[in-house]
């Protein structure tokens, strides 16, 4: 039993000691050690941003061509039509990025005689096609008529877009001029139905609606009015089935080109930061004083290990036991006991009760270096007075074995650390 009271009450004091030396180790480290944030000169490396930023918003006016089976026979300015687009889009890095849109509006070309509808009672069954029943002109070389042709359509989008200005020259926020070609593909659909068109497609009945997937290229020239707003002439071509006219001709395919200008907005958080690099500094002076502290922390211990194993080795009686001292540490201008402290009292207080000759002295101090000498004056009573308290009606010892005192404020008393002087020292009397 004594020998289990002399190594409680050793560990004890050999914690008080390590976490006033720790806090001390502590507070020189944060005080002497500098953390600098270097911005990365690498102008290809910046820090991915969240999924709701770098979104855009836009919208654009321009004009279009159909190249289908007889267009090519129409003078250019009959070919031109006017186009609509809106979109709406995402940047994921600089250089990569994506956007859902849909254009359309009204394209005409004209259709060609094709001699496939004997005992017809109209011309214009001979004529496949969004026809408007009114005669454009002669076919080469003094022909058939050609009939002007109307078609009505949305065009919906998928492209991937490539800023090559910023994957080949690096990321500038502030470029005024942004070189942006895409791929993607589509859905274009009529609105209006052709006139006369095909009787069959894939082998079913044709209601004389167009639908038809689409192959899109383009260019995008993006040019920079501020964070939020860009100017943009996109230039796109679509690779659309020869049937989407209700005229097959045996083409390769049809094309479709449009050219918008338009204005573009940029939604939630706009460009990206660069990445930095942490660099931490010690200063070397600290660095061999924290070296020295160090080592002295190492003879300390090793002091204690060996006064604990000269306390377990040492014969018991009752004058060395529960001869060590103890320390309780308090807050600045506060005078409360900690759950901490109340179980190290708990263990000094059973030693006190089996021991009923030994008698200790109740110190109370507080830090002269922070308030008045009199407000110091009763922070040293009441700390003292609360361990009294506590010793006594919280846990039973006589108060024939304790005595109160108390100093005020003083310097500091312990490893310069003004908090270890905030506190009450628990000693046997002399």
């Amino acid at each position: 039993m004594f020998k289990k009271s002399v190594f409680v009450l050793a560990a004890l004091a050999a914690t008080q000691f390590a976490n006033a030396q720790g806090e001390s180790f502590a507070k020189m480290s944060a005080d002497s050690v500098t953390i600098t944030e270097v911005r990365n000169a690498d102008k290809f490396k910046v820090e991915t941003n969240r999924f709701w930023s770098n979104w855009f918003i836009g919208a654009g006016v321009g004009g279009q061509m159909l190249f289908s089976d007889h267009n090519k026979q129409m003078k250019f300015v009959d070919r031109v039509t006017p186009n609509f687009e809106v979109y709406v889009g995402k940047w994921f890095t600089p250089g990569l990025g994506v956007r859902v849109g849909i254009n359309g509006y009204e394209s005409q070309g004209v259709a060609g005689w094709t001699g496939h509808k004997a005992g017809s009672q109209s011309a214009l069954d001979y004529y496949r096609g969004f026809l408007t029943k009114e005669v454009y002109g002669k076919e080469p070389g003094g022909g058939y008529d050609l009939y002007k042709t109307k078609i009505e359509y949305l065009h919906g989008h998928l492209d991937v877009m490539l800023n090559l200005s910023q994957m080949l020259f690096g990321y500038n926020q502030n470029r005024f001029y942004s070189f942006i070609p895409y791929v993607g593909v589509g859905w274009i659909s009529t609105l209006n139905k052709a006139s006369n068109p095909a009787e069959y497609v894939h082998g079913y009945r044709n209601d004389g609606y167009s639908n038809e997937v689409t192959a899109n290229v383009g260019l995008n020239n993006r040019f920079r009015l501020s964070s939020a707003l860009d100017l943009n002439l996109d230039i796109r071509g679509a690779y659309i089935n020869d049937r989407f006219d209700q005229q097959v001709g045996g083409r390769w395919g049809e094309g479709l080109l449009t050219a918008t200008l338009g204005l573009s907005y940029n939604l939630g958080k706009k460009g990206w930061d660069r990445s930095t690099t942490t660099i931490t500094r010690v200063n070397e002076n600290v660095l061999a004083d924290l070296r020295n502290r160090v080592g002295q922390l190492q003879l300390t211990n090793d002091d204690l290990r060996r006064q604990l194993e000269q306390a377990l080795n040492r014969e018991v009686t009752p004058q060395n036991v529960c001869g060590m001292p103890l320390l309780v540490t308090f807050p600045i201008d506060r005078w409360t006991i900690s759950n901490r402290d109340r179980v190290n009292l708990g263990f000094l207080a059973a030693e006190l009760k089996a021991n009923p000759n030994m008698t200790y002295v109740v110190t109370g101090y507080a830090d002269e270096g922070t308030g008045s000498k009199k407000r110091n004056v009763f922070l040293a009573q009441k700390r003292a007075e609360v361990i009294y308290d506590c010793l006594v009606k919280e846990f039973g010892v006589s108060e024939n074995q304790l005595r109160k005192d108390s100093k005020g404020g003083v310097a500091n008393m312990y490893y310069n650390d003004p908090r270890c002087s905030r506190a009450v020292l628990l000693k046997i009397a002399e």
